[in-house]
């Protein structure tokens, strides 16, 4: 006689548990999907302009600068990242993170170029807007991830107030450059790029624009033309200005300084480039 074993679930119980199964699969599908909604997206707020061309990047020298194919070399406009130490020199802070960061995403890629209204650097380099093959704007990227200062220069600032708006979060954030930006005006001792924040200690007006020193160390200098085009001009002794550019050393010009004068200047092109902070 062969015995019958008892099934472990009658059919009643096996029909629940296949429904609740599915409930359960149904349930999870919905907590997926909402998590991938709610999940943070890289914002992308800077337009794609008209009027560029297509290329392959061989090449990343460093965060702002590439190789294409054809052996054009291209600096990207609207962004400064810091430098990779060559001929013996150091990385600048962050530099190696930025330079992977874009090796990452335009290497051996196609991507969408935007040349500039000055479409040459003093150096010979295409100046362009590059973007990354999933749309976004590559100095855009790079300032939102800390991994380099917004800039505008002459008159490729056509897309400066989307890059300087999304520099805010990342300085908020003190995200990777902002953990030691902005330098201090009166620890300034040496040329390069710097986002630098200071009190106002003199202020001198000349036929060719503006001086104003900063904690009695670093000199701002405003040519006439930019002057013209800044709402606010009412500058006064202890207000507090932030400010970024190319800081030089007038000692390597000249022997010595004129009375009053500062050894480090700061010539600003462009009015984000000056803030009240």
């Amino acid at each position: 006689m062969v015995s019958r074993r008892k099934p472990l679930f009658p059919r009643e119980h096996k029909k629940a548990l296949i429904a609740s199964a599915f409930f359960v699969a149904a349930a999870f599908i919905v907590l997926l999907s909402t998590s991938v909604l709610l999940a943070p997206v890289v914002q992308a707020d800077c337009p794609r302009l008209p009027g560029g061309f297509s290329a392959r990047v061989e090449h990343v020298y460093d965060g702002d600068t590439v190789r294409l194919a054809d052996g054009r070399k291209v600096r990207l406009i609207g962004v400064n990242t810091p430098e990779l130490g060559r001929e013996g020199r150091v990385d600048e802070p962050h530099a190696r993170a930025a330079h992977d960061w874009l090796q990452r995403r335009v290497h051996r890629q196609q991507v969408y170029l935007l040349p500039g209204v000055d479409p040459r650097d003093r150096y010979g380099r295409l100046l362009a807007h590059l973007y990354l093959p999933d749309g976004q704007l590559a100095a855009e990227g790079l300032i939102r991830s800390g991994l380099g200062f917004a800039l505008a220069v002459g008159r490729n600032d056509r897309l400066a107030d989307c890059l300087f708006a999304a520099e805010d979060p990342a300085q908020q954030q003190q995200l990777a450059l902002w953990r030691q930006a902005p330098l201090a005006a009166a620890r300034v001792n040496r040329a390069g790029f710097a986002v630098v924040q200071g009190q106002v200690t003199k202020i001198t007006p000349t036929r060719r624009g503006l001086y104003i020193d900063l904690d009695q160390n670093l000199a701002l200098f405003l040519p006439r033309t930019l002057l013209d085009s800044i709402e606010r001009q009412e500058w006064q002794p202890g207000d507090r200005l932030q400010a970024r550019g190319w800081i030089s050393d007038r000692l390597q010009r000249r022997k010595s300084l004129a009375s009053g004068q500062q050894r480090w200047l700061i010539t600003l092109t462009h009015k984000q480039h000056l803030r009240n902070n």
